[in-house]
């Protein structure tokens, strides 16, 4: 009995280790998002969110704690603490979920660009929205072609004889015909050749020295002004800007951001980048209507998952949507951090979105369920002149909006 009972306090303890330790994450999140409403400083939220987790359950157990017997009130602190913790979080992320899932989100939002992306993924899951938040930008050679070299797996080694003649068509069987393209659509590898030289990697420095994060951008005129999303340049203290032709651009201005619509746009002096070549005939992307697609159609995006430069992915428009009180264009393309703030194009070469984020449900449940903001909202942001434009890094002037 003494070996059962024994194993069974081991088995106890490391319940409430568990329970402390994903409690207490959990409750530091969601305080420290209700927190963010009013300040965006990250010690003050996270000072606040400890003060409060520690001091309510503390206070808890000083109410329930015997006065005679000693050894159960140990273990009755730690079950108040592991208790108050889960179910704190339990409340505010899923009973709570309708009105809290905007304030987790933006929590992400913040821990991301602090730094922090696994606390963010966390604050994303709890909220219910995995965002594509800035994914890390290494370095990589110019073009898409190093960038697909580099990450492309060793060639498989050939089938064997069997496999070859089981799989080839008997000699008099003829070759399946083409399906016709709708009339104006091109083909995948024609879109990527025409848009991509449009399409630009961000990477975002924090302290003006070490890049931290990264997302995608493209160009929609001549000026040079760059359409990504808001939280892909949040807190960035500089940026830098990649063409598929390896031109790189530092001196970047900040003409308009809005983190309610997650969109930003910058600007860009074409004639003067910092390294390479201007790119050559370089043609601004198209915007289209959003308000005009289909659910079923073919959509392509293009965008730097986890920095790997200038790739293709496609898919369907699976919904127009009204989610969490926005509109959207929900896809099967797939989107990974790093993808956030690029270009969604029908097959006529339109843009119809700027892809933003995955669907992850709580507890990443969810699959292959994309948003993309429709270019309508986009197109609304567009100015003749941005009066509040600067430079980031400006002295004296917050990057945090």
């Amino acid at each position: 009995m003494a070996e059962g009972g024994s194993g069974l306090a081991i088995v106890k303890g490391v319940v409430k280790a568990i329970a402390l330790a994903v409690g207490l994450v959990t409750t530091l999140v969601c305080l420290m998002a209700t927190v963010g409403r009013f300040t965006d400083n990250g010690w003050i939220r996270l000072g606040v969110a400890l003060v409060v987790a520690i001091a309510v359950p503390a206070v808890l157990s000083d109410r329930l704690l015997p006065d005679d017997e000693a050894p159960k009130a140990n273990g009755l602190v730690g079950d108040v603490f592991a208790l108050t913790w889960l179910g704190f979080g339990v409340a505010f992320a899923v009973g709570l979920g309708s009105v809290t899932a905007g304030l987790l989100v933006k929590e992400g939002d913040r821990l991301v660009s602090s730094g922090l992306p696994a606390l963010g993924r966390v604050a994303y899951g709890l909220g219910g929205v995995t965002a594509a938040a800035p994914a890390a930008a290494p370095e990589l050679p110019s073009g898409a072609a190093s960038a697909s070299a580099a990450g492309a797996p060793s060639a498989a080694p050939p089938p064997s004889a069997s496999e070859a003649s089981s799989a080839a068509p008997p000699p008099s069987a003829a070759p399946p015909e083409p399906k016709p393209k709708p009339s104006g659509e091109l083909t995948p590898a024609e879109l990527f050749k025409k848009l991509a030289p449009a399409v630009v990697s961000i990477a975002i420095k924090v302290d003006k020295e070490q890049e931290v994060g990264g997302g995608t951008g493209f160009l929609i005129d001549t000026a040079g002004t760059i359409v990504t999303n808001h939280h892909v340049i949040r807190g960035a203290e500089a940026l830098r800007i990649k063409f598929i032709n390896g031109a790189v651009y530092e001196e970047i201005e900040l003409l308009m951001a809005d983190p309610a619509l997650d969109l930003a746009l910058l600007a860009i002096s074409l004639s003067k980048p910092a390294r390479g070549d201007r790119p050559k005939d370089l043609k601004p992307v198209d915007l289209g209507d959003s308000e005009t697609i289909e659910v079923g159609e073919r959509a392509i995006s293009i965008g730097n998952p986890l920095g790997l430069d200038h790739t293709l992915t496609d898919g369907l428009v699976s919904a127009r949507r009204l989610y969490e009180g926005r509109q959207w264009i929900q896809m099967s393309v797939p989107v990974s951090p790093g993808n956030s703030g690029g270009p969604l194009f029908n097959m006529k070469g339109k843009v119809i979105g700027v892809t933003t984020a995955q669907i992850g449900g709580f507890m990443g449940r969810a699959q292959n369920l994309n948003l993309a903001i429709p270019v309508n909202v986009l197109k609304q942001q567009l100015k003749p002149s941005y009066p509040d434009r600067r430079k980031f890094g400006e002295s004296g002037r917050s990057t945090h909006w």
